[in-house]
């Protein structure tokens, strides 16, 4: 008994490729016969083809010209009717609403312009106003006092 070693995929691959290239010559050797072989027919085969193949065609039913013009014609009326009654349609009159909205987009830039502040930063410029107004009594009771006594030497010079 003789063990042999179990083929690896390599081995497993090269061996159906091996067998696949066998098949394949062979049939491509004996495709020269056949071929031959098929064209060795009588002319009466050849002329019984033509009979199957004329009596195939002439069962099909012919359509006539005149009922293919008639559906041409009459899909390109409809498309043509579709077209002029959509390009022709009176456009819609401007809605009130649209206007009440142009109104409002007005005055909110006219607001905006007015309040010198982007509206993005008006909390800033409320917070800054608030800080100034807490900071002016601090800055005004200084000030007095300075300009009081900035002013009393002067009062005397005179």
């Amino acid at each position: 008994m003789q063990l042999t070693r179990d083929p690896s995929n390599d081995d497993l691959a090269e061996i159906v490729f091996a067998g696949d290239q066998e098949r394949l010559q062979r049939i491509l050797g004996a495709l020269p016969e056949w071929a031959h072989a098929a064209t060795e027919h009588p002319d009466a085969f050849w002329e019984r083809q033509q009979a199957e193949i004329k009596k195939r065609t002439d069962a099909v039913p012919q359509r006539s010209s005149r009922r293919v013009v008639i559906a041409w014609a009459s899909a390109t009326a409809v498309v043509l009717l579709a077209t002029l009654l959509l390009r022709s349609s009176p456009a819609p009159p401007p809605s009130l609403v649209q206007s009440d909205v142009d109104q409002e987009l007005l005055l909110a830039v006219e607001q905006s312009l007015q309040s010198g502040v982007p509206q993005a930063l008006e909390p800033a410029a409320l917070l800054a106003d608030e800080i100034n107004r807490s900071a002016q009594p601090i800055l005004t009771s200084h000030g007095v006092s300075k300009e009081n006594q900035n002013e009393g030497p002067r009062n005397e010079d005179r």
